[in-house]
């Protein structure tokens, strides 16, 4: 009997490495993605398999060529510095045994990895027209700028906010989720569209949600349950009926709660960032900065 693949998580993955990755989102709560920055030599791989999706961005490298094994099968691919540029990217799907070996004269390259639940994945399908079957296609190299935007943003997103990313990666993976189900799997998925948006009532409870929990660390998800809805039609509808994303109408909200905190109160900035659900002061002095134009002390004097 064939010898199985060994299969691994994201974390597990890690161990296979040869040095420390930059920046991992596992402190991060985060449910259904998680992110995995590597700058470093990219080690050969003997067959594995993955329990996530496993979507890799190539970063700032120069040409390279990799032979991927590929359920039993082997190809080259090659990667060169304008694939970098054009955001290419490779989907790995879950379970799907492969292995890899990297040419390369350069001792570091560096790389992002995406993992997404296939159960989150499972539960946006779920919403699409023909949700029966989700089967992502294997992709060795593509160009999907979209794919490597998000990969970008949640990068940045993790830097600059360890904790409190929580809300902005939701929304992240159920924008990814529905972009793979649309064009990377081996039955294409479509999503009926809402013109009208969210009905007043749905977007009232909404609303008065957010606004009730504005100090805690609330996700995409519980809003969305509160609705009775899916996090990828919550999300559709709520940009529909306000014209902004519901983590965009969340920091502003939150914003505009600080403000008011900062001219009624003579509590410390800091106290006033954590009782707007800020997750430390330079959290919130970056988005009060980019909401405002100015920094909370700032906007306190005038």
């Amino acid at each position: 009997m064939p010898e199985q693949p060994l299969v691994i998580d994201c974390a597990e993955w890690i161990k296979l490495m040869p040095s420390p990755p930059v920046l991992t989102s596992f402190q991060s709560s985060w449910n259904n993605i998680q992110l995995i920055h590597y700058r470093q030599p990219l080690a050969c791989l003997s067959e594995i398999s993955n329990s996530q999706h496993l979507i890799i961005i190539p970063l700032k490298n120069k040409a390279v060529n990799y032979d991927i094994v590929l359920e039993g099968r082997s190809q080259v691919v090659s990667f060169q510095e304008k694939d970098y540029r054009g955001g290419c990217i490779a989907i790995f799907p879950a379970t799907l045994p492969y292995g890899f070996h990297s040419h390369s004269h350069y001792q570091v390259m560096e790389w992002m990895q995406c993992y997404l639940e296939p159960v989150f994945l499972a539960q946006i399908a779920h919403e699409s027209v023909n949700p029966d079957r989700v089967e992502l296609l294997p992709i060795m190299k593509k160009a999907d700028p979209l794919i490597h935007h998000i990969g970008l943003a949640l990068k940045a997103g993790l830097e600059a906010d360890r904790v409190g990313s929580r809300f902005y990666a939701d929304s992240m993976a159920t924008a990814l989720s529905a972009h793979l189900l649309r064009h990377y799997s081996t039955c294409s998925h479509h999503f009926q569209d809402y013109e009208d948006g969210l009905s007043k009532q749905k977007l009232r409870q909404a609303i008065e949600y957010i606004q009730a929990h504005l100090s805690e660390d609330i996700s995409l998800s519980d809003i969305a349950n509160e609705l009775g809805m899916s996090q990828y039609y919550f999300c559709h509808l709520f940009k529909r009926s306000t014209g902004v994303s519901p983590h965009q109408y969340l920091i502003h909200q939150r914003v505009e709660q600080a403000k008011r905190l900062l001219k009624q109160t003579e509590r410390t900035v800091t106290a006033i960032a954590l009782d707007c659900g800020f997750a430390n002061q330079s959290h919130f002095a970056k988005y009060f900065r980019q909401y405002t134009g100015m920094n909370p002390n700032q906007f306190r004097k005038l």
